[in-house]
């Protein structure tokens, strides 16, 4: 099977990148790496999604919040980890490394699980004391889970990006359950 592409969008897209030309504008203040979204913006606190960080994630996440008199929580999704999430894959750092070097810039780490029932209590705990990244291994699955948690329970209207749909109508609906016990 042969592939075409017109001169114009390949000109847009060599020129002006693959998020603009196709219509989604990436966030200038958005550190690099995977699948990066904001989910919600308070006062001068960010809270960040995304795929595992890779070293240059963590690195221009923790420059911006201090450029802000804040600090960082990383709050990862991988617990417990699976193989896939330990491997590096892409740059990726795995949890034990992603822990060393969020502890050796003087930054929060958090492995939690997306099912944990104080989820939501913990992120606005850490939202409150400054800049967010939560993220799984691809910024989609455990992120839609969890994010959509997160919603539900404060909630707050967070945009949906970039997240899988069985996802986010999972954790709605488990956050939902929760908060009927």
């Amino acid at each position: 099977m042969t592939h075409s592409i017109s001169y114009a969008r390949l000109t847009c897209l060599l020129f002006l990148g693959a998020s603009t030309c196709c219509g989604v504008l990436a966030d200038p203040s958005a550190p690099p790496g995977f699948n990066v979204h904001l989910v919600q913006e308070k006062e001068t606190n960010r809270f960040w999604r995304g795929g595992a960080p890779k070293p240059e994630t963590v690195e221009a996440l923790a420059k911006a919040a201090k450029a802000r008199g804040v600090t960082v929580t990383f709050v990862d999704l991988r617990k417990p980890a699976n193989s896939d999430d330990r491997s590096g894959k892409g740059g990726r750092l795995s949890p034990s490394a992603e822990e060393a070097l969020a502890k050796k810039l003087g930054l929060r780490y958090l492995a939690v699980n997306a099912l944990d029932r104080e989820l939501p209590t913990r992120l606005q705990a850490a939202h409150k004391q400054g800049d967010i990244y939560m993220h799984c291994m691809y910024g989609v699955n455990r992120t839609g889970f969890a994010t959509a948690r997160f919603a539900r329970a404060t909630g707050a209207r967070v945009p949906d990006e970039g997240l899988g749909k069985r996802d986010w109508k999972q954790g709605d609906a488990f956050q939902q359950r929760l908060e009927k016990r």
